[in-house]
Parts: structure tokens; sequence; C-alpha cells
């Protein structure tokens, strides 16, 4: 956020994660535990994304993406039908990742919901699960578009994922810069923070949203 850049071009995290927490509520209406992985909360997308998930379900009012203001993780935080049990973070080692998920079913067995923050979390949770027998028991919430999410929103193991557009991201940054090489800086929006919306991908759109994320990989070949 400090440096020099006259744009940033991406996806608005706190929002993000407070679609995130909106598919949590849908996957179990009814309310439980819920656990969040991610890879390093040092991350600025990180902390947002985990603060959105967890005013969404304890249904805070939205921050401004300028002035979030951040639980610290390490204990357990409860609003009236959701509880956020933790945040295990695994340094971007896969195999800590799936012990983490492991070890949450293991200690928690009234666990509802796992939520994976990064695009590796949820797919290893999804295989944790599938190794317990939990399968469907504890829900899976996502980020990004990972073909074994997308594949298991499909086979009903994963409820959803929040997929950030990354494909935009490429498109719009050329855009932008075309426009400035030729003078045009109105291009340029308010506070130099151009927003690619995510997606929330369920089983109603899963197959679509797929069968457009390939043409967009075909063209970027």
């Amino acid at each position: 956020p400090d440096s020099k850049r006259l744009c940033f071009v991406g996806m608005d995290n706190y929002k993000a994660g407070r679609a995130a927490g909106r598919v949590v509520k849908e996957a179990i209406p009814d309310g439980g535990k819920v656990m969040l992985f991610v890879g390093r909360l040092e991350q600025l997308n990180a902390q947002q994304r985990r603060q959105g998930v967890i005013d969404e379900l304890l249904d805070r009012p939205v921050q401004s993406l300028d002035k979030v203001n951040y639980d610290p993780p390490g204990k357990a935080l409860s609003g009236a039908k959701y509880t956020v049990a933790d945040t295990r973070t695994d340094n971007f080692d896969y195999a800590r990742a799936k012990a983490n998920a492991q070890d949450a079913m293991a200690s928690m067995p009234d666990l509802a919901c796992m939520v994976g923050l990064f695009a590796y979390n949820s797919p290893l949770c999804l295989e944790a699960a599938k190794e317990a027998g939990k399968v469907g028991k504890i829900k899976i919430v996502s980020f990004d578009e990972a073909n074994a999410v997308l594949q298991g929103i499909i086979d009903g193991h994963v409820h959803g994922t929040v997929s950030q557009q990354p494909y935009y991201y490429g498109y719009d940054s050329v855009r932008i810069l075309s426009r400035l090489a030729n003078g045009d800086k109105s291009v340029i929006p308010p506070g130099g923070f151009h927003e690619v919306s995510s997606v929330e991908v369920r089983k109603a759109n899963v197959e679509k949203f797929w069968a457009d994320l390939k043409k967009m990989q075909e063209a970027g070949k």
C-alpha cells in the first residue's frame, strides 16, 4: 500500500472475505464452529480476507478497506450462531497445511466448517476430510479456483469458493498501461485502486464458471 504505484489492480480482499462468510452461512445455516486456514497472517491479503469472514459470521458492520480493525488470532470469536474457533497457519508448507486440517477435525468433533483462505488450503482440507470419512459432514469453503475445488463443488464435497478472476488482473493492467502510455491519465480510478470483483462459485454456476475459466486460460497461451 505504501509503494509509489500509480494504480493497483485487484480484488478487495476484505469484501471477498465477507463473501466467503456468506457462503459459510449457506453451508451451515444453523450455525456452528468454523476453523480458518491460511499460509501466513503477515500478509495484508490474508489479514483482510480473515477479518471479512469473521465480521460476516459475527454479523458486524462492514468496515472500510483503509480502516480495518483486525481481531488477533489465538482465541475463539463467537456471535449469535457462529464461532470462529481459530486461524491455523502453515507458512506455505503443504504437509503442515493438511496436518492442520487433520488436527482441527480430531480436536473438535463438533467442527462444522473449514475455510481455506489461500488457494491450496481447501484442496488439502478436502483430502483430510476424505481420509477422515467426514466429507459432507464438515463443510468446506474455499478461495480461488483450483481444479480440485471446482471438481469438489460439482461432486458436492465443497460448498463453494470465492474466485479472484485473475485473468482480468492481467487484462485490466495492460489496458490501463496502454492508455497511460498514450497520455490518458483519466484511466486511473480515484484512490488508485481498480477493483476486479470477486465471483462466488457454487454448484449452480460452477460448470459455466469452469468452462469460462478454461477459455481464459486457453487465451493466455
